[in-house]
């Protein structure tokens, strides 16, 4: 009986003390003003193909002439104007080849001079009948052969003298010397190219890629290049595609043209995001991926403008994206940047919403 009554003494102490602590307080939904994305299927295929930047304007200099390299005036490094002497080749056949066409231009304008005197006195002498009309024709045409024998000995000399100019090797354009492939004394021939000068105009991106990938490429699209020392991406599209692989590497060129290049240099390494289509899946804005508990997933939005945490299974990683392999539909909005204090019921004040690759 005592025993009895002891138990209803504790069941009651236990029964007032509870009733005794306070009660939570419920407090009423936060509203969060966030960006909204809404999940497509489809998930775009990239590949980053590494390359370097490489001037559309890059010039083999060389001779017309065949020579020894008398004088080099630029250095690698060096920047040239367009006209710019950079070099001369010493060509004494060139020299003698001038002197030559003198000498026949001075004997082709004695004969002629010699053709006209003998014209002139065979007109006098045909007025007062010691010739025929034929004999003055023959001096006639003998003044022809002997004015063209002119021209031509005119024609060689001009043509020896243009010669000499070429000795003289101007740069074809406004750039900077990329490379020296002779040096002074060396013997130079024409098309063997002298040195490298690259304009700084018209930069390109430059890559390779194989027989699979080139086939989903097309001149125009949009391309994201980004640069080691570079702290920003650029803007590119593709230029131009080689539809001959290397016999080698088995790859195609691929060109892509940068729209900014403030600050790019030739030469400049880096990867190109090259889209090759959509495959099956979805992607979310990193911006979406929250950490709950030490779980990684994201917040729906539902019908009511609240939020609420669904974990998340997720795939492949992008700068600034992730593959979602399970935990979400197609169609479903997801808060992006929810921040750390905000909890599932809370509501959200839409700012703006966008779809699929256009995050």
């Amino acid at each position: 009986m005592r025993r009895v009554i002891a138990l209803s003494i504790c069941l009651a102490a236990i029964l007032i003390t509870a009733c005794n602590e306070p009660q939570p307080i419920e407090t009423a939904p936060r509203q969060w003003p966030l960006h909204v994305f809404v999940t497509e299927n489809g998930v775009l295929r990239n590949y980053a193909a590494i390359g370097s930047v490489v001037s559309d304007s890059r010039i083999e200099v060389s001779s017309r002439l065949s020579g020894y390299l008398r004088e080099l005036r630029v250095r690698e490094g060096d920047h040239v104007t367009s006209g710019q002497s950079i070099a001369r080749i010493d060509a004494p056949d060139v020299d003698a080849a001038i002197r030559q066409a003198e000498a026949g231009r001075i004997a082709a304008q004695a004969a002629f001079d010699d053709a006209n005197v003998d014209l002139e006195r065979f007109r006098q002498l045909q007025t007062k009948g010691f010739i025929s009309d034929s004999d003055l024709r023959k001096a006639q045409l003998k003044v022809d052969a002997a004015r063209e024998s002119l021209n031509q000995a005119t024609a060689a000399l001009d043509n020896a003298q243009e010669q000499r100019r070429y000795a003289h090797i101007a740069s074809p354009v406004s750039g900077s010397v990329v490379a020296v492939l002779r040096k002074p004394g060396d013997l130079v021939v024409p098309g063997a190219p002298i040195l490298l000068v690259e304009g700084g105009r018209d930069l390109l991106f430059e890559t390779t890629v194989n027989e699979r990938q080139v086939a989903a490429l097309k001149a125009g699209q949009p391309v994201n290049v980004s640069l080691d020392g570079m702290d920003r991406p650029l803007k590119g599209s593709i230029a131009r595609i080689v539809q001959s692989a290397d016999p080698v590497t088995r790859t195609y060129p691929v060109k892509i043209a940068l729209k900014d290049t403030r600050g790019v240099l030739p030469g400049m390494f880096g990867r190109a995001e090259l889209p090759l289509g959509r495959e099956d899946g979805m992607v979310l804005p990193r911006a979406a991926i929250a950490e709950r508990g030490g779980l990684k997933g994201t917040f729906v939005v539902d019908a009511q403008q609240s939020i609420r945490f669904r974990w998340l299974r997720l795939g492949r990683e992008w700068p600034d994206r992730v593959e979602v392999l399970a935990g979400i539909s197609p169609g479903e909005p997801v808060a992006l940047s929810v921040p750390a204090e905000a909890h599932e019921g809370d509501l959200v004040e839409v700012l703006a919403e966008t779809t699929g690759d256009r995050q």
